[in-house]
């Protein structure tokens, strides 16, 4: 086996490799094993409902003892279980060790990932803070952007048209439900290595030793140092009504909020096919490979899509993380502008819109539509100030919350939208600070009044 790997040449075929996380072993134990622990502590002090929820959280992490530290062990704990799970199927494939394993010790380890994805999706919106209530307002309208079952599987993961308690209520049982079925395929998959000889051919301690030290030294410098790269920083509780300032997605989705609005709109039918392509291949991986051959230089195709896969992730993550810097800077017309439309723009800024849309393609998030559309579209000034005052009027179950704006900013914003025509304007950016100056010039000299 370890002359195969070396040389890249094919060996005989034997008996089947036992299924084991080799010098990963001790630490995806020791991390689960913690995760355990933190989370039967937390489940304690934590109160699943919409109205308490934050407050509990508050409580559990400023006045019980040792509470903030718990916390942070959970949360960081439970993103270095997900890499390490993600590691070590990747050393899998690449080292070609599927092909010598049963396809049932393949599906559990593919299994695990995916349960310890979704535990940490579900629980971190669990404090049900502004943050993550529109973190997940955001994935699930990008989830429901998806032809035929995205709107069922928003729907249904929502408990409605909106988030609310039903929805908190499925979330704590789904983080609580994955967290027991990943300690059956835990289980299962040690006891098939047993069964298979693990312990007679799995890794030496010394070699689980290394990795170990690793994994605690980055869990213990992330609790006192780095806690909000994994845990929600409790800045306010969750407001239906008011667009956050920022939203930072965990690592692992920094992807979705800008690939799955892009693939929808462009590529509907693509977008559901190859997802489903993607994880059908990797269940069935060891039984439709049946080339003997191991050597990473010697699978050029597998090497290839594995590779694929990656550097698509990494870039759209990337531009999923450039483009949290929304709402900096606003598009407006590239000519002189009434102090109504530079109000207009900056209500557009103050009220966090870029949150959710762009303006010819640019300074936002895709969420929803481009500005540019309303003039496209041939909205009347009227139309666009009962739709901003409540959007849910015209379209049921949409993220969009009803915005309580004066009547005077609430003109102004009609105003600045209704400028936005891509037929006929060009645009540059200007920084927010310079919308208010130019506004009060213009209001000093005596234009637009």
């Amino acid at each position: 086996m370890e002359l195969e790997a070396q040389t890249g040449i094919p060996q005989p075929p034997g008996k089947a490799e036992a299924p084991s996380f080799g010098s990963l072993a001790w630490s995806v134990w020791g991390l689960f094993g913690l995760m355990v622990l933190s989370g039967v502590f937390l489940a304690v002090h934590y109160i699943p409902a919409f109205g308490q929820a934050f407050a509990s959280v508050e409580r559990l992490n400023g006045e019980v003892p040792f509470g903030w530290m718990v916390r942070r062990i959970h949360g960081a704990g439970g993103s270095l279980l997900l890499l390490l799970l993600v590691i070590h199927l990747l050393r899998i494939f690449y080292t070609g060790s599927y092909k010598r394993r049963s396809g049932f010790a393949w599906s559990i380890e593919v299994l695990c990932v995916f349960s310890a994805l979704w535990i940490n999706f579900t629980g971190s919106f669990l404090p049900l803070s502004q943050a993550a209530y529109w973190e997940k307002i955001t994935i699930l309208s990008n989830l429901s952007s998806l032809p035929w079952a995205g709107g069922f599987l928003a729907e249904f993961l929502r408990g409605g048209k909106e988030i609310g308690g039903t929805a908190l209520s499925r979330f704590h049982s789904m983080h609580i439900g994955f967290s027991a079925l990943m300690a059956l395929l835990l289980f299962l998959h040690y006891r098939m290595g047993i069964k298979a000889g693990l312990d007679r051919n799995g890794p030496r301690p010394t070699s689980s030793l290394l990795p170990l030290l690793v994994v605690t030294g980055v869990l213990l410098a992330v609790i006192p140092f780095m806690p909000d790269w994994f845990i929600d920083s409790l800045k306010k509780a969750a407001d239906p009504t008011l667009n956050p300032e920022r939203v930072s997605f965990p690592w692992y989705l920094l992807f979705v909020p800008e690939t799955l609005p892009l693939m929808s709109g462009t590529y509907p039918f693509l977008t559901v096919l190859l997802p489903l392509a993607v994880l059908l291949v990797l269940f069935v991986l060891p039984k439709i490979d049946r080339n003997p051959e191991r050597g990473l230089l010697r699978r050029p195709f597998a090497m290839a899509l594995c590779a694929a896969f990656l550097v698509s992730w990494v870039y759209f993550s990337l531009i999923g993380t450039a483009n949290a810097h929304y709402g900096e800077r606003v598009i407006v017309p590239e000519r002189s502008l009434s102090a109504a439309e530079l109000r207009g723009a900056e209500v557009f800024a103050e009220k966090n819109c870029a949150y959710c849309h762009q303006v010819a393609g640019r300074e936002g998030r895709r969420q929803g539509p481009d500005m540019t559309v309303v003039t496209e579209r041939g909205r009347s000034r009227d139309w666009v100030q009962r739709f901003v005052y409540n959007a849910r009027l015209y379209q049921p179950g949409t993220a969009m919350p009803r915005y309580e704006v004066p009547l005077e900013d609430l003109e102004a914003l009609s105003a600045y939208l209704l400028s936005l025509d891509g037929r006929k304007e060009k645009f540059k950016a200007m920084n927010r600070s310079h919308l208010r100056e130019n506004r009060f010039y213009i209001e000093f000299r005596g234009e637009g009044k």
